[in-house]
């Protein structure tokens, strides 16, 4: 499929803007650059196009941040809570209408988000709170695997943590990376990625390679109150676009 001057134009700046955010908070790239790209060219396409930029800019932001890596518990166990999540999203995906999964996405975010403007704080009962980590990162395994996106899930719950710019950036890299391996492999085994969809992955680095360094240099300049108004702005947006999901 051969694209205009126009459109290949449109997806550079979608993927530029989605560079700098990500750099910038840790999360966008995905939910910036795939609603987009899919105005050209089939859904699952711009998925596959945005697998392997979105692994190889997680490994790079974990190594940037890696002075402020953050102590991540039971780390192995969450990859297995990951991985299972993810192919028990695949499942669902194929069983359930899409729209029960957005309004999940809703819910959990906007159930966040109203936590977070009211300060309110829910108490898990110790058991449950205990193993929260690993029910998250469960639960973004599902969505990812069936939405495409657990960013509406796993970035409230780091929010949460109250960590620094560079922790909180680190945290989410690692986080999204259990998700894009497993993503990945099972592209790569399903044919979903050929030769021709990893050659325009690869020229889908090439804005994400100038924009993204650029966001994080400008980060450097952000306080702990800006970072945070940043990220509760994204979250809303978030919130608000997949309000407009479920009425459009």
């Amino acid at each position: 499929m051969s694209l205009s001057i126009e459109s290949l134009t449109i997806i550079f700046l979608a993927l530029a803007v989605g560079s700098l955010v990500k750099g910038i908070s840790g999360l966008g790239l995905p939910m910036v650059a795939i609603p987009v790209m899919a105005g050209f060219m089939p859904v699952d396409k711009a998925v596959a196009i945005m697998v392997i930029p979105s692994f190889v800019i997680n490994i790079w932001l974990m190594w940037v941040y890696r002075q402020h890596a953050v102590k991540i518990d039971n780390l192995p166990w969450l990859f297995v809570a990951g991985i299972i999540g993810v192919v028990i999203g695949a499942l669902m995906l194929s069983i359930l209408p899409n729209w029960y999964l957005v309004l999940f996405m809703a819910l959990w975010l906007g159930g966040y988000l109203f936590g977070v403007i009211t300060k309110r704080k829910v108490h898990l009962p110790e058991g449950l709170s205990r193993h929260r980590a690993l029910a998250v990162v469960g639960i973004g395994g599902v969505v990812q695997g069936s939405v495409g996106s657990s960013g509406p899930v796993i970035a409230p719950y780091v929010h949460s943590l109250g960590l620094t710019q560079q922790q909180y950036v680190y945290g989410v890299s690692i986080l999204f990376q259990i998700f894009g391996l497993t993503q990945l492999l099972s592209f790569i085994w399903l044919g979903l990625i050929d030769l021709e969809r990893t050659y325009e992955s690869l020229l889908a680095l090439i804005p994400i390679a100038i924009f993204l360094p650029l966001a994080v240099w400008l980060s450097k300049f952000f306080n702990p109150q800006t970072f945070n108004v940043i990220v509760i702005g994204l979250l809303i947006v978030i919130e608000l676009r997949l309000i407009i999901r479920l009425i459009g």
